[in-house]
């Protein structure tokens, strides 16, 4: 009988032997097995710290309580269901069992692409996906399995992933170091380049098509992909980077209140401001008022009305006048 292990490592493979078939049909099925056998690993650890007679309570979606012989409580699993990628992650929180949940994140999201998106074209995100599946695997298999990921994989399987990441992380750090050439406006739009994917196919081995002599011309600056070798512009790119290079700082803004670091630019009609910087990071555009003039409070694009003042201390100077 196969167990989750068995079918996790079945995975992979299939999935390392259908990327590497010259059948184009064959990359969708790639992306299904590889990312499928990446949770199969991470099932199983919690099926191996599932408590005995607990029908595997930790890979089940749905817990029950039950008695035991000496009518003491405990916990069992019900159903056929299996945990889902949202409640793996806060049963390995509970257990302290870490993650680069960033990577995994990544896998997801190529599978999602794939799926939903990208299904006409989904080759050029094979590559970021084994690479990623290849540093999780490699890092999980031998701290939490305690196991040999080469062993466990077959020769062949291993040095093809291990091939394909290398390959990837060159191309990745040779157009991070193209974009890093750009003249960027700000601080926070060099540090949102990083984040830039091709509008095509959703790679992120993105670099300059040549360089625009003009910083002034920045949002016009040609960019390739090189993974579906698709042209483009930044500013198509600029508003999606921004939006995931930020996305944990604005949540925390949304939920715990606090200045959002990203605001809405009159000039582009969209939330690329900076607050950080002072600018826009699609069209270059600074505000005329960065600070309050009476408390120093960072002023957003509504309070520009106000001439240098937040709308708290506009409105007490209106009182008083």
């Amino acid at each position: 009988m196969k167990t989750l292990l068995d079918n996790a490592v079945g995975s992979i493979q299939i999935g390392i032997e259908d990327h590497s078939s010259t059948d184009p049909r064959r990359v969708l099925s790639a992306v299904r097995n590889i990312s499928a056998g990446v949770l199969l690993l991470f099932k199983e650890k919690l099926r191996e710290l599932s408590p005995a007679d607990s029908d595997e309570v930790l890979i089940k979606r749905n817990i029950r309580p039950a008695r035991d012989a000496s009518n003491s409580i405990k916990f069992v699993g019900s159903g056929a269901k299996t945990v889902d990628v949202q409640q793996i992650k806060e049963r390995f929180k509970s257990l302290g069992i870490a993650i680069h949940w960033a990577r995994v994140d990544a896998i997801i999201k190529v599978l999602n692409d794939v799926e939903h998106y990208l299904s006409a074209e989904p080759a050029s995100r094979v590559r970021e996906l084994i690479a990623d599946t290849f540093i999780v695997v490699r890092d999980f298999v031998t701290h939490e399995l305690g196991l040999e990921a080469h062993e466990l994989f077959g020769e062949k399987t291993w040095r093809v992933m291990l091939e394909v990441s290398e390959v990837y992380e060159a191309q990745r750090k040779t157009c991070l170091a193209e974009l890093d050439k750009l003249k960027w406006w700000s601080p926070g739009m060099a540090q949102a380049s990083a984040f830039l994917r091709c509008n095509h196919c959703g790679s992120d081995l993105i670099r300059p098509n040549g360089i625009s002599a003009k910083s002034a011309e920045l949002q016009l600056q040609p960019l390739l992909c090189t993974a579906c070798n698709t042209s483009m512009i930044l500013e198509d790119l600029i508003q999606a980077a921004l939006d995931e290079c930020f996305f944990v700082d604005q949540y925390c803004a949304m939920t715990r209140g606090g200045d959002p670091p990203l605001d809405y630019c009159e000039q582009c009609d969209s939330d690329s401001y900076i607050a950080e910087d002072g600018l826009c990071a699609k069209c270059g555009e600074a505000y005329e008022f960065t600070c309050c003039g009476r408390c120093s409070q960072s002023l957003s694009s509504e309070e520009q009305q106000f001439g240098g003042f937040c709308g708290y201390c506009n409105h007490l100077l209106e009182k008083d006048d």
